[in-house]
This record gives C-alpha cells, sequence and structure tokens, in this order.
C-alpha cells in the first residue's frame, strides 16, 4: 500500500499503541509492539509519527507463529489469516419453503476429526474457499448440500430423508441428524 505522498496531519491517526499481536512489519514478518500511526489510505507505519526510521505494517497473523509456519510464510509470503470458523446456523422456514416441500440443507466436517460436523447458511456454504479470502477454509473442511423433505405422509419423508443421509459422502452425518422429521410439518 505505501505512505501517501502528502496527508495533512490532521488526517493522520498517530501516537497509537500495540502490545502485540495486532501489526508485523512487512519486510521481517516480525510482531511489531511500540507506537504507530495510519493514514486515511490504511496504511500503517512504526513509530507515534512518520520517521526515516519507520517501516510500514501488516496486520499480524497467527500463521507465522511456531518455527514450519515462519519459514513456510517467509519462503512463500502465504498467510492464512483471512479465513473464519464456520458459525453453527439453524434453518428458519417460510411458508415456501413448506410449500416446495423441501429446502437444502449445508454441512461442513472438519477434515482431521471427522465427528465435527457443522450446518452452515447457505451464504457461508457459498463462501468456502482456498484462496484466504473470507469464508470457511476448504483445505479443513469438507462440505455438502442435501435436500430435506419437510412435508408429506410422515413414513415417505422419513424414508425419503433416511435415503438422503445413505447417499451423502460425508461420514458421520446421519450421526448427526438424528431426528428424520426434523423440521417436519404436515
Amino acid at each position: 500500500m505505501g505512505r501517501p505522498v502528502y496527508t495533512p496531519k490532521a488526517k493522520i491517526n498517530s501516537s497509537l499503541f500495540t502490545s502485540g499481536k495486532e501489526w508485523m512489519t512487512i519486510d521481517s514478518n516480525e510482531e511489531y509492539i511500540g507506537y504507530y500511526h495510519t493514514y486515511p489510505n490504511k496504511a500503517v507505519f512504526s513509530d507515534a509519527d512518520f520517521t526515516e526510521q519507520s517501516v510500514e505494517l501488516i496486520p499480524y497473523t497467527a500463521a507465522i507463529e511456531g518455527k514450519n509456519n515462519s519459514i513456510y510464510f517467509k519462503l512463500k509470503g502465504t498467510r492464512f489469516n483471512n479465513y473464519t470458523e464456520p458459525e453453527f446456523y439453524i434453518p428458519i422456514l417460510t411458508a415456501k419453503d413448506y410449500k416446495k416441500a423441501n429446502f437444502v440443507r449445508y454441512f461442513v466436517q472438519r477434515k482431521n476429526d471427522l465427528s465435527q460436523i457443522i450446518e452452515i447458511s447457505k451464504g457461508a456454504y457459498n463462501k468456502i474457499n482456498s484462496r484466504n479470502v473470507a469464508g470457511i477454509d476448504s483445505a479443513q473442511y469438507d462440505k455438502t448440500a442435501i435436500p430435506w423433505t419437510i412435508t408429506g405422509p410422515k413414513d415417505i419423508v422419513r424414508v425419503t430423508n433416511q435415503r438422503v443421509l445413505s447417499r451423502s459422502k460425508m461420514i458421520g452425518l446421519s450421526i448427526y441428524l438424528t431426528d428424520l422429521l426434523e423440521f417436519y410439518k404436515y
């Protein structure tokens, strides 16, 4: 981003202080502790006001902590700080959903812990990615979407939802969804 060529002093937010885990230096990727200042273009520099010794700062990321992460970051310049953790979601159904007789449910499962399954919203499902942008990290989570029947004869709804679960590639989803008549309305 860089420091603007000219910025009126009144627009510079100076004499800010961080005690750590907030900023790191752009050149050495080391955690920065001390005074810093910001510019309207969101550029951040060390020291209370700009000096010849000021260095540009970037948001701190825990991805550089630890020997392996630090080495990978220094070699590749890649960080993993923009991902979000999955948030549990409870579907809120409308009369339109019940008129259609079904709706789509969205789930993620942690790849290294198959017992961790979380129902998420359609919006969160659509933002799952491997590009380190806002959303769930596809390298850590598998995803699936299933149609869930919610109206009709009870026995048929139960059998239909059981069939959907048995065809799902997500291991353990049938253990997670034990109520085959969840959201059912006759």
